[in-house]
C-alpha cells in the first residue's frame, strides 16, 4: 500500500512538472515563430494576412508537393484568390517562407495544420466518413520533429468532432505533455478569402479546460491580437469548436437546398424566385443571406461536410438526424440533374452534334477552384448527350478542365480564351459561374454570331430575361416562370 501511494505521489508529481514545463514554455515567453503543415489556399491565407500584421513573427509555410512549395516561393501562386498574389509578394522572403523542410517548419512554437481531409473510398463509411490519416500522419510527423520541445499545435480545417482528440493521442503517445492541440477553424470564403481574414466577424478558438490548455488558449490570443478585437474571438471546447464548424457548413448548404427547392415550384407554378426572396430577405429571422438559386453546390466544404455529419450521425445511433441531413444531398443532386436536363429538353430533346458555349468552370467568381463545381457534372452530362462543347473560364486552367472531362474528344471540347470566342456559332450559352466579365458581356453581340434559334440557360440569375428575349434569345433561368409563345 505503502509502495502503492509512492508511485501516486510520483505520478502525480511527474505530471505537474510536465504541465509546468508546458505553461513555463508559453505563459509569458512572446510568440516568435509559427509554422503552418500546408501551403493551400487556407494556410497561405491565413500565414500571409498574419505575416502582414505582425511583421516581428517569423511564419514557415510547408507543403511535401515541389510545385506547389516552388511557386509560392517565386510566384504567381498555384491558385488564384483575388490580391492574395499580391499580399504574399509584399512578405515573402521578409517574415514569411515556403520550405519543403518540414523539421523546419515545426521548430516554430505555433503550428497550424491546414490540410485536406478528403472523404473515405473504401471500406466502412466510404463517401462519408472523414479519412484522418493525414492528420494522424501530420501529428506523428510534428511529435518526432519536435524533439521534446514544447509546441502549440491548431486545426484549422474543416474537420469532423473528435479529430482534435484523434491528434492529441498520437501527440501524447510519442511525446507526453509537450502539446496543447487548440481549433480555430477556418472561416474561409473562395472569392473574398482575404476580407474574410482581414476583418472576421468572430475567431473561434476552441482548447481544453486545463492548466495548460488555458495557457494555450492565452498564447493564441495574444497571437490574433494585433488585428482581431478580443470580444470578436468566442472561446468553447475543442468538441464544439469542431462541431461548430460542421454545423456551419451543413446549415449553409441547407439553406442553399431549400432556395433551390423553391425555384423548382416557382418554374411550375409561375411565381418568380426573385420576388419570393425578396420578401422573406426582409424576415429579420431569416436574413438576406444565401438566397440565390444555382445549379448546384459547389466548393471543398460545404457537401463534404453534410456527409460527414450524415455519416457522425448515423455513427452514433441518430438516424432520424441523419436523414434529415441527407436529404440537402438528395435535393442538391436532384438540382444538378433538373438543370442539365431541362437545356436537353429545351432544345427539342437533342443536343448531338450542336455546338454549346459553358461560361465559366469555377464553382464561384474570383477563384480557380472546381471541386465540386456545378460545371463538371453539367459539362460530363452535355458530353454524353453528343454537344461539343465550347468552355471558357478566366482563371481555371485548361489542364484542370481537361482533367475533370477525362475522355472528351478534341472534336466534342474546345477551350477558349474569351467569350466571345466560346459564343461564336453556338447554339445556346450555358452561365455556369457569375464572373462580372460575364454578366458584363455585350449579349446583342453575342447573338449575332451564334446560330438560330439561339438559347440562353442562366443558372446564377445574372441576364435580364425580358432584355434578352427582346434580344431575340430563348431564355431559361432558373427560378423564372417560362416566356408565354
Amino acid at each position: 500500500r505503502r509502495q502503492s501511494k509512492n508511485m501516486d505521489e510520483g505520478q502525480t508529481f511527474a505530471l505537474k512538472t510536465s504541465h509546468e514545463q508546458f505553461i513555463q514554455a508559453f505563459e509569458s515567453t512572446p510568440i516568435t515563430s509559427v509554422g503552418c503543415i500546408g501551403a493551400g489556399k487556407v494556410g497561405v491565407c491565413t500565414m500571409a494576412v498574419m505575416a502582414k500584421h505582425m511583421p516581428n513573427i517569423n511564419f514557415t509555410v510547408y507543403d511535401d508537393d515541389p510545385y506547389i512549395v516552388c511557386s509560392c516561393q517565386s510566384g504567381p501562386l498555384p491558385f488564384y484568390e483575388p490580391d492574395l498574389d499580391e499580399l504574399v509578394e509584399s512578405v515573402r522572403g521578409k517574415n514569411l517562407h515556403f520550405t519543403k523542410d518540414f523539421d523546419k517548419t515545426v521548430s516554430s512554437q505555433f503550428i497550424f495544420v491546414c490540410i485536406n481531409t478528403p472523404l473515405k473510398t473504401s471500406g466502412l463509411g466510404s463517401e462519408q466518413a472523414a479519412d484522418l490519416s493525414g492528420w494522424e500522419n501530420a501529428a506523428r510527423r510534428i511529435a518526432l520533429a519536435s524533439k521534446g520541445e514544447c509546441k502549440i499545435v491548431v486545426e484549422s480545417s474543416t474537420i469532423p468532432i473528435q479529430t482534435g482528440e484523434t491528434m492529441s493521442k498520437v501527440l501524447e503517445t510519442i511525446a507526453p505533455f509537450s502539446f496543447e492541440v487548440l481549433n480555430i477553424p477556418s472561416f474561409y470564403r473562395g472569392g473574398s478569402a482575404l476580407q474574410s481574414f482581414e476583418s472576421p466577424e468572430r475567431v473561434l478558438l476552441g482548447c481544453n479546460d486545463t492548466p495548460s490548455g488555458k495557457v494555450a488558449s492565452a498564447a493564441a490570443k495574444r497571437l490574433l491580437a494585433p488585428w482581431v478585437p478580443p470580444e470578436r474571438v468566442v472561446l468553447s471546447c475543442v468538441w464544439s469548436a469542431e462541431l461548430a464548424k460542421l454545423a456551419q457548413n451543413a446549415m449553409i448548404a441547407q439553406r442553399i437546398a431549400s432556395v433551390n427547392s423553391v425555384s423548382a415550384l416557382c418554374e411550375k407554378t409561375g411565381a418568380d424566385l426573385d420576388e419570393v426572396m425578396k420578401v422573406i430577405s426582409t424576415d429579420t429571422r431569416i436574413g438576406a443571406g444565401y438566397l440565390e438559386a444555382c445549379p448546384g453546390i459547389g466548393g471543398s466544404h460545404l457537401l463534404q461536410t453534410v456527409r460527414m455529419l450524415v455519416y457522425l450521425c448515423r455513427h452514433f445511433r441518430l438516424h432520424a438526424v441523419a436523414d434529415y441531413w441527407n436529404q440537402v444531398l438528395v435535393m442538391d443532386e436532384y438540382q444538378r440533374e433538373r438543370f442539365s436536363t431541362n437545356i436537353v429538353r429545351t432544345m427539342g430533346g437533342s443536343i448531338k452534334d450542336k455546338r454549346i458555349a459553358v461560361l465559366g468552370f469555377a464553382y464561384k467568381p474570383n477563384t480557380s477552384e472546381v471541386l465540386q463545381s456545378p460545371a463538371i457534372g453539367l459539362c460530363r452530362s452535355l458530353l454524353l448527350e453528343g454537344a461539343r462543347l465550347a468552355i471558357y473560364d478566366p482563371q481555371v486552367s485548361d489542364d484542370k478542365i481537361r482533367e475533370e472531362l477525362p475522355g472528351a474528344s478534341m472534336a466534342q471540347l474546345q477551350l477558349c480564351q474569351s467569350a466571345g470566342d466560346a459564343v461564336a456559332g453556338a447554339s445556346a450559352i450555358v452561365l455556369v459561374t457569375a464572373w462580372d466579365e460575364l454578366a458584363g458581356m455585350d449579349m446583342e453581340a453575342a447573338y449575332a454570331g451564334m446560330a438560330r434559334p439561339a438559347y440562353l440557360f442562366d443558372s446564377r440569375g445574372v441576364y435580364d430575361p425580358a432584355k434578352l428575349s427582346a434580344v431575340g434569345f430563348k431564355v431559361y433561368r432558373i427560378g423564372k416562370p417560362r416566356a408565354r409563345a
